[in-house]
């Protein structure tokens, strides 16, 4: 079960749209479509089932690469995962698994992963980390200022 994107107020970081943070964004630095050859074979050699090295796959691909969001977004995108998290019957698989319609594709196995929730809760916790003074400095605002 998908919760449900709301407008947060901001403007993309990219685009001049709004800001609708969904679990995908996490996944962008993953993204093997056209590049299974180089990022795809890096990625495949990574064991997702072992702790440490998603932990450290995820401190090096996500919350150190995410700069170019503001704390604001990164705030919004750590809600809807916060939300994600909390509803025990979400489907954190149907996220992992290939649409062969899709130009979009995480690297092979991805989709076999023996527990996708543990993979988001580590995102979440190490984002909390290393986010923290940002994340409490959005925290610390009104979101209707935004």
């Amino acid at each position: 079960m998908m919760p449900k994107s709301k407008s947060t107020g901001r403007r993309s970081p990219w685009v001049d749209v709004p800001y609708e943070p969904t679990l995908y964004h996490f996944l962008g630095p993953f993204d093997v479509y056209d590049r299974e050859h180089t990022l795809g074979v890096e990625l495949d050699a990574w064991d997702m089932n072992d702790p440490a090295q998603r932990a450290a796959l995820i401190r090096r691909d996500i919350t150190s690469q995410y700069k170019e969001l503001s704390y604001r977004h990164r705030h919004a995108l750590m809600a809807v995962l916060a939300q994600a998290l909390q509803d025990p019957d979400y489907d954190f698989q149907a996220i992992l698994e290939h649409d062969p319609e899709s130009t979009y594709a995480l690297p092979a196995r991805w989709d076999e992963m023996a527990d996708p929730r543990a993979f988001f809760a580590d995102i979440y916790r190490l984002a909390r980390q290393d986010w923290r003074d940002d994340l409490a400095r959005a925290a610390a605002e009104d979101p209707s200022s935004w």
